[in-house]
């Protein structure tokens, strides 16, 4: 009777032990010689890198994006395009001159030979000859338009006219050195008149300005420079 008593008490023992297995289940035992799994991390969403560690160096970027700033680190400040302190190379009045009377030689001499060419065929040959006059004419008033226009171009683009390249010039932005670009020349061009007011005292007044700038040069906020100054970082883009 004692035995059987005992031995109902064992059992009840075990089904009250696999009752509580059932109820309250631990983690899955790895089998032997392997070691237990960890659990899985959450990887980051695409296009987004993973987060670094204290400690850790930064991740290195993808393809085409740049390297990531150190918390803490301030950004790279623009460095500007002439050292602080720097005199910039202004160009003289004299290469100034030379480069104008080349560029006007440039600009307006085949006007003014196929206008005289149109103008003796006309005097010579009456009134056969006036339509043979103005298609000469023509074509120089065209050939002028031609070179002004390749003229700004060039200079809005790489600072130099024909003159201001043969006499080692170029014009520049005074703010930040960068090139013109054609609007600007063209402005820069059409304010021109107001160098010869007053019997061309905007032209003179860059004998004495500290900046060698004509009136039209303040205006515009353009200053020229010798060709060996150095030259500010152009943004990338067609229209220069």
């Amino acid at each position: 009777m004692p035995y059987r008593v005992l031995r109902q008490a064992q059992l009840s023992r075990h089904a009250i032990e696999e009752c509580c297995a059932v109820t309250h289940p631990g983690p899955p035992q790895s089998p032997y010689g392997y070691p237990q799994q960890q659990p899985p991390t959450q990887q980051p969403a695409y296009g987004y890198p993973s987060q670094q560690g204290y400690g850790y160096p930064p991740q290195q970027p993808g393809y085409g994006y740049p390297p990531q700033q150190p918390a803490g680190m301030p950004y790279a400040q623009q460095q500007p395009w002439a050292p602080d302190g720097a005199q910039p190379p202004y160009a003289g009045w004299m290469q100034r001159a030379g480069a104008f009377l080349l560029d006007a030689l440039i600009n307006f001499g085949p006007f003014w030979v196929l206008t005289g060419i149109g103008a003796g065929i006309e005097e010579s040959s009456g009134e056969s000859g006036e339509v043979l006059a103005n298609v000469v004419s023509w074509i120089g008033v065209l050939a002028m338009i031609a070179a002004v226009v390749y003229q700004l171009r060039r200079e809005g683009r790489t600072g130099q006219t024909v003159g201001k390249k043969a006499l080692g010039i170029r014009a520049v932005r005074e703010r930040d050195g960068r090139m013109l670009g054609f609007g600007l020349a063209l402005g820069r061009r059409l304010l021109q008149f107001l160098n010869y007011a007053i019997v061309g005292l905007g032209w003179w007044w860059a004998i004495w300005d500290i900046r060698h700038q004509t009136f039209a040069d303040k205006i515009a906020s353009v200053i020229v420079l010798r060709a060996d100054a150095p030259h500010a970082p152009q943004p990338a883009g067609p229209y220069q």
